[in-house]
């Protein structure tokens, strides 16, 4: 009933005429204040029209004995037109037949005329009590199921459907394709959200997630529908599309409202977003797997670089089930602590001496064998197992460097090199768990060095600045990694507390027979200099390349000339030549 209505209405079928003068004469007070309102017809026919028309009746008095429809018939169709309704027989025909067949047909009270007011007031108030109380009891049980089904098809977050929500949508799609009605199901990630969350902190991530669903919402046709299906994704079911076309064209809109930044507690974050298509096409036509179709889909276009799209194909599914069983084995190998790291020995160029190590994580798996990192990196970054992963990194290397500075006390100085992921730069933990490392070790900062790209600092930029400053107070050094292939922004090289840049293998391989290369090398290594920074070359190989290095003044080296990756027992044997 709306909540605006105030006077209780009571409907009254009876042919008898008078009764409506006498039932106006004794309620009068109740009329006049609008706590009452009575409506009056002459038989069940009437009070069935009415009732289909106006719903707000709160009781009903009712006649047996009425010319078209009795009112024993109409108890049977009030249960129909309103449970809730309740009716009280006022008649003369107190057979017991009577009360007892108005009593089985869903009657609240049986009166007899002619009519007790005293006794009609009471009943009345009683009935309305418990009318009352009956669709207060509904009203409160709809909204619970409310809830429920919002809760269980909507995301509390967004607004958004929820996965549930949106499988439900593309069950109708698949009902009205039968009707010739294409559709295609988009798949989206956040790229960045993951650095967002562990950098600024959950609350911060969650207010990504409600601007990115505002734009998706603000760049759709009114017939998309919009869901939240993951922490960082989202899904778009496109109704109605004429072509592939058109679907791609909408997929660009898509990137272009999402890559301008995001301002989140006064910080302006860029995330670019990885789209994938699947569209109704697909056999067999399911809802679970055209959402995971393209589910798949996206993680191919992450796998082609952030920010692109991929269309699902039949060739896709295999790759996305061994993807999900990798995923599966690295988060065992990581936390049962199933990879080994191996070190990669750095030499001083001028007199190849061994003055440090790079750390270099391997995974040999069970059954696939050696993985690759550049295959398992990605996606400990994507499923958060990077933080793990790079904090056991720390430990293993730090602890071999301390055993190998007590065991081989000549070869001075020795430091180690460990690369850090966006995710870990961006970590607020990270200077803490370096400090808990260094004294439980006790290791000085001097003899640590972290490697970051470029592209990771320039992501990073505000983040990054602070958090090295901080370590840098601690003596750590600091590396530039593959310096070249990324941004080449030299500005930020003045303001960074960075104390050497590594040459990437690239232009190393090519120095000696490409000019072009030389010159890079030769441009890098001025550049350092003229910064107080120092230089390590990538991927040595030959003689020639170590010659034409030294000729530059690179200080120092790493590569096959020198030696391949160690693993623990090899690169002790080898401090112990040096020894």
């Amino acid at each position: 009933m709306p909540s605006f209505k105030t006077a209780k209405i009571i409907l009254v079928v009876d042919d008898e005429l008078s009764l409506e003068r006498l039932i106006k004469q004794r309620f009068r007070k109740q009329i006049k204040a609008k706590e009452l309102e009575f409506i009056f017809v002459t038989n069940g026919c009437e009070a069935i029209s009415l009732l289909e028309v106006s719903p707000d009746v709160d009781l009903i008095l009712t006649d047996i004995r009425m010319p078209e429809m009795d009112g024993l018939t109409l108890l049977d169709k009030i249960k129909k037109i309103d449970p809730t309704l309740k009716a009280v027989v006022v008649s003369a025909y107190d057979e017991l037949k009577n009360i007892r067949t108005a009593m089985n047909r869903g009657a609240f009270d049986f009166l007899t005329k002619p009519i007790d007011f005293n006794d009609l007031e009471i009943t009345i108030n009683k009935t309305l009590g418990f009318v009352r109380e009956v669709r207060e009891n509904q009203r409160q049980l709809q909204v619970a199921q409310e809830q429920l089904r919002y809760q269980a098809f909507y995301d509390a977050l967004t607004g958004l459907l929820n996965r549930n929500g949106f499988i439900e949508q593309i069950e109708m799609c698949i009902s009205e394709q039968r009707l010739s009605s294409r559709f295609a199901v988009l798949f989206l990630n956040l790229d960045r959200y993951q650095v967002v969350k562990f950098t600024l902190g959950h609350g911060v991530g969650e207010e990504l997630l409600k601007q990115a669903a505002l734009r998706l919402e603000s760049c759709m046709l009114p017939t998309a529908i919009i869901a939240r299906v993951g922490s960082d994704e989202f899904a778009i079911l496109l109704k109605d599309i004429s072509d592939s076309q058109q679907v791609s064209s909408i997929a660009s809109g898509i990137h272009r409202a999402l890559e301008m930044p995001f301002v989140l507690e006064e910080v302006a974050v860029s995330s670019t977003v990885s789209i994938g298509i699947v569209h109704s096409s697909l056999d067999p036509l399911e809802p679970e797997d055209l959402l995971r179709a393209a589910d798949t889909a996206m993680h191919c276009a992450v796998l082609q670089g952030k920010g692109s799209t991929a269309i699902f194909n039949a060739g896709m599914r295999a790759g996305a089930i061994s993807r999900l069983q990798l995923e599966a084995d690295l988060q065992r190998a990581v936390f049962n602590e199933q990879l080994h790291l191996n070190y990669q020995p750095i030499f001083s160029l001028v007199n190849e001496q061994i003055v440090g190590f790079e750390a270099l994580v391997r995974w040999r798996h069970q059954v696939r064998g050696m993985v690759s990192p550049t295959e398992f990196i990605p996606i400990a970054e994507e499923t958060g197992l990077i933080l793990p992963l790079g904090a056991w990194v720390l430990s293993e290397a730090m602890g071999c460097l301390k055993m190998w500075l007590e065991q081989f006390p000549n070869v001075r100085p020795l430091s180690m090199s460990v690369n850090l992921s966006g995710i870990q730069l961006s970590s607020p933990d990270l200077v803490v768990l370096i400090e808990e490392l260094l004294e439980h070790f006790s290791l000085s900062g001097e003899s640590l060095k972290l490697e970051i790209t470029e592209s990771m600092f320039m992501e990073n930029a505000g983040a990054a600045g602070q958090l090295l400053a901080e370590l840098k107070g601690k003596q750590i050094q600091f590396s530039i990694d593959d310096f070249g292939t990324g941004y080449s922004s030299l500005s930020y090289l003045h303001h960074l507390p960075i104390d050497t840049l590594k040459i990437d293998r690239e232009f190393i391989s090519g120095m000696v027979g490409d000019s072009k290369d030389s010159d890079i090398v030769k441009t890098i290594i001025s550049l350092a200099h003229s910064l107080g920074l120092d230089v390590v070359a990538e991927g040595i190989e030959t003689q020639e390349q170590l010659n034409k290095l030294r000729e530059l003044g690179c200080e120092y080296g790493q590569g096959f000339f020198f030696s391949k990756p160690l693993d623990v027992e090899a690169a002790g044997e080898l401090l112990a030549s040096f020894n």
